[in-house]
């Protein structure tokens, strides 16, 4: 009987060999890259193993039922990243005090595929858009010129903002931008990554009698433009390039998260986490947001929510993050807004009034 079961699993070994790969892929999440960064790598491939064991459970189901216990296992272990990766939800209506955020990474604001040139399209877009709440990744503003003076059109339509950093010189503001019809009565800079502008802000915003905190963040990035690679000429050091960069970028993010985590947990009110977060569904710093935090995508998104506009539009990496004491009513991904190389989301939320809240 022993010998049976050992002619078996050499016999199917390529199947338990890919089970046991997928169960590895999917632990990957739990382990911090700065403990042991190859483990970025194998969270990267689980996508790929979702789909591999779903074509495979269609195969076995068809052709040999005997063995679809492997993809079963690999399907079911699999189930959170299914989980975060489409999501279903009817639309939420409320008569209650509702207010909307919108998140975007303009690209500061530079045309597609020239990038010296500013579009004055997509800043009047910006400043046009009637959300209540807008915090804006890569923001830029020039005040020589009205045209491309992203910060006074977006004050001249009724917002109080808030923007960082200061001036790097006489008219040029690149980084980060919180806009809000509600007043801001405190605000103030969570980290500052030197030499780049992957920063985090926060504004506390006064919404009737309720205080609501804001946070904007631009997440160190993953470096994944392919016109970069061009000038490598072979590619293994292709290869280990991508490989350094992708591995430098998880730790720089998962150092962010922490400072992230560590401010979020200390506020004294409600909050919203938007931003870019150049952070995959599948990656461990992903999954500690989320231990943390709840996703607007998962908890009222629909589709798969991809968020990049370009070759790698299959990405989702704009997140919208709440706490306790919000309902989120509606997320979405505006996909009609198509010159920055993010679309931008959309989040509708509520504070949630406690039993002896008026």
């Amino acid at each position: 009987m022993r010998e049976k079961g050992k002619s078996w699993l050499r016999k199917y070994w390529p199947l338990t060999a890919f089970t046991f790969i997928s169960l590895l892929s999917y632990l990957s999440v739990l382990i911090p890259p700065t403990a042991f960064w190859p483990a970025v790598f194998s969270s990267y491939a689980i996508p790929g193993i979702l789909v591999l064991n779903a074509l495979l459970f269609v195969f076995l189901i068809l052709f040999n039922r005997r063995l679809i216990l492997f993809t079963l296992i690999g399907l079911i272990a699999g189930m959170p990243f299914i989980m975060v990766t489409y999501s279903i939800h009817p639309e939420s209506k409320s008569e209650i005090r509702e207010f909307s955020v919108l998140s975007y990474n303009t690209k500061l604001f530079r045309k597609p595929k020239a990038y010296g040139k500013f579009s004055v399209e997509m800043i009047d877009q910006v400043a046009e858009d009637s959300s209540d709440i807008k915090c804006i990744q890569e923001y830029s503003s020039n005040s020589r010129w009205q045209v491309l003076n992203a910060t006074e059109k977006n004050l001249a339509q009724g917002y109080f903002g808030f923007i960082h950093p200061p001036k790097v010189n006489k008219h040029y503001n690149p980084g980060l931008a919180i806009f809000s019809k509600f007043p801001i009565v405190n605000r103030g800079v969570v980290w500052v990554s030197t030499g780049t502008i992957n920063d985090g802000i926060f504004a506390d915003l006064k919404i009737e009698s309720d205080t609501l905190r804001v946070y904007n963040v631009h997440l160190a990035s993953m470096r994944l433009e392919l016109s970069q690679y061009k000038n490598i000429e072979n590619y293994p050091s292709k290869i280990k390039t991508l490989m350094s960069r992708l591995k430098h970028g998880a730790e720089r993010r998962s150092y962010q998260i922490e400072r992230l985590q560590k401010h979020a947990a200390e506020s004294p009110y409600p909050y919203i986490i938007c931003g870019d977060f150049n952070e995959t569904p599948y990656s461990y710093n992903y999954f500690e947001l989320k231990r943390n935090f709840y996703n607007a995508f998962e908890e009222s998104g629909n589709g798969f929510g991809f968020s990049l506009n370009s070759a790698l539009f299959f990405l989702r990496i704009d997140h919208q993050f709440y706490s306790p004491g919000i309902e989120n009513l509606s997320f979405s991904v505006d996909r009609s807004l198509r010159i920055s190389d993010h679309f931008p989301t959309r989040g509708v939320f509520r504070i949630e009034k406690s039993p002896n809240h008026p």
